[in-house]
Order: structure tokens, then sequence, then C-alpha cells
């Protein structure tokens, strides 16, 4: 009778169909660096043939890893799926990961009560590290980590940064990328505009806020600027409030490209044409830019790129890399809205 059909394969078969002992199958399996290529091979060969499978919580203690990665997300799930700031940042991390041993694992994190069966998870080491995609919400995810030592990386800017030198951390520079869009429209001898961003207490829109102003002054006073949702939805009642107090403006600066499209519906249904009377640049150059009427500019955030370098960061850590923080670069993609 075989081995298969006598009942469950152990590393004992393996080790005896192979001919070597019970440690070097295991070490051979778990791709130890003290074990030779050829003995890997031939160790793997016996375990295919008898039918071995490893067990996931016997390979995480002979390695000393869970080989997982949580990515967490502590925005209401609603906002996940309808972002795509949060599949773009997704779509990287995964697509790197897939070159490695690591499975990313999707963990919402947004009530308290989902926080602390977070913290569980992390008591109970299930992850090797965490990559944090909305670092701004729930704090108390990233104060969870820093008490029990787990590898983390941010993807997303702080105010002051508080977890630098503790957490690895990428984002894109929102400052910049904001001074970008704003000479974009001075440049097209706009000088009276107005600003609508997503959440006041997001530093995206702080950050945002500051680059247009670095531009534009006190042309840009607060009370041509409303802090809002990042939606389309959330574009369109801001830009329909604002027409209500003043058409005493020539282009709008929004803080995402779905602000962006509300705002131009609002101003498509009151009658003002774009980029004739007025000019509307956008934030993120998501693929929903190119299909507005007109086509609009935006700013280019490399947001698939930091999902890579973050399961980068990650992995780095989880070897015991010290922190570190990667800024890139953003860029203007111009279209027919200005």
């Amino acid at each position: 009778m075989s081995i298969a059909k006598r009942g469950s394969v152990t590393l004992a078969d393996v080790a005896e169909e192979a001919k070597v002992s019970r440690s070097t199958a295991s070490r051979a399996l778990n791709d130890s660096p003290r074990i030779s290529e050829e003995t890997k091979r031939h160790v793997r060969e016996a375990a295919r043939r008898i039918g071995f499978v490893p067990n996931a919580q016997g390979r995480a203690l002979a390695v000393g890893r869970t080989e997982t990665i949580a990515v967490i997300v502590t925005e209401p799930i609603d906002e996940l799926f309808a972002d795509p700031t949060y599949s773009a940042f997704l779509g990287g991390i995964t697509e790197r990961l897939t070159e490695s041993a690591y499975l990313p694992v999707l963990l919402q994190a947004s009530r308290p009560s989902e926080r602390e069966r977070f913290r569980h998870h992390l008591e109970r080491r299930a992850f090797d590290a965490v990559i944090d995609i909305s670092p701004y919400k729930g704090s108390e995810v990233l104060d969870s980590m820093r008490d029990l030592n787990i590898p983390g990386v941010i993807v997303g800017q702080m105010d002051d940064q508080p977890y630098e030198g503790i957490f690895s951390i990428v984002f894109s520079d929102d400052f910049e990328g904001a001074q970008l869009a704003a000479q974009a429209v001075a440049e097209r001898g706009r000088t009276r505009p107005i600003a609508i961003l997503g959440p006041a207490d997001n530093p995206a829109s702080t950050d945002r806020l500051a680059g247009y102003r670095q531009v534009f002054g006190e042309a840009l006073g607060d009370e041509r600027v409303r802090f809002t949702q990042w939606d389309s939805s959330a574009g369109f009642a801001s830009m329909m409030e604002m027409l209500n107090l003043t058409d005493d403006f020539d282009a709008v600066l929004a803080g995402s490209d779905r602000i962006a499209v509300g705002v131009m519906e609002a101003l498509r249904q009151s009658g003002i044409e774009v980029p004739e009377q007025v000019s509307v640049i956008g934030f993120d150059d998501h693929p929903l830019s190119k299909d507005t009427t007109p086509p609009l500019t935006t700013i280019h955030q490399p947001l698939y790129e930091e999902g890579q370098i973050a399961a980068d960061l990650a992995m780095r850590m989880i070897d015991g890399e010290r922190p570190s923080t990667v800024v890139e670069h953003m860029r203007l993609v111009e279209r027919e809205s200005l």
C-alpha cells in the first residue's frame, strides 16, 4: 500500500522517501540556505511523488513567519470600493507580492470592534507586517502596531509624521502636486480661482490647499474654499453652493478627479462652459478623468507605484531593515478642461 493511501503523509514519510534525515527534509522544504539546491530538488520531488502537503502552521514555526502581510483600511467599506485610489494602492501591493512568498490579507478597521479584533490578530502575531493605506483615521491601529513592535508601512502623509522612524512611509508630495495644478491654471490667465477639497481633517486636503495658495495667495481666501468629501456628488453639491453665493470665479481647483466630475456637471447644468468660461483641474489622474466632457486636466499621483513600494518596504522590514521614508513626485497631465 502506498504512503498516500495508508493515511496522512508526514514529513517523516518525505524523509524516508528521499533517503535523508527528517531535519534535512524540513530545511530543504523551507528553502534553507544551509541545504544545497540539488538536495532541495531531490526532497521536493520526493514530496510530490508521495503527495505531501506542508502544514501552514508548521511551516510558520519552522521559518518563524506566517508569510502574510495585512493591508488595513480604516475608511468605511463603501468608500474602499468607491474610491479608485484604494484599488490602485491594492493593485500595486498585490502585484508586487505575487513575486514573493507573501500573501496579502485585506482587513477592515473602520469601527472600534474591528480595530479591537485587529489588535487580537496582532497579539497572536498573525501577520509578519502591516500596510496601512488610510493612516489618517483610526490612529489606535498604528498605536497597537507600535506597542507590539509589528513591522509596518504607512501609505500617505500624516500631519507632523508622528510615526516617522517607527514605520516605513511612502507618499506623494501633495503640496508639490497642488502647486503644479495652480501654476497650470495661472498660466491660462486665470486669476479668480475657487477650491473644492476633501475633508478638512485629511492631510491631503490641507497640503493641497497650501500648494494652491503658494501660487494664488490671497486670491484664494477662506471664503473661496470648500471642504467636502472626495466623491462626485459632494463636488456637485459644493459647486452648486458656490454658484448660489458668487459668479466671481474663472477656475475651479478640485481636490480629486471625482470632485471635478461633480463640479463639471454642476457647471454644465448652470450653463457655464468649460474651459471657455471656467477652467477646471482635478487631482489623482484616475481613469475616469479621460472620460469627462471635456477630458479633465489633472495631476498624476503614482498610486499603483506607491503600492508596489509599500510592499517592498514591508518585506524589507520583515527582513530586519530599519524604517525608511520614500517620497514620490507628481506630474501635470494636460487635457482639455483648462
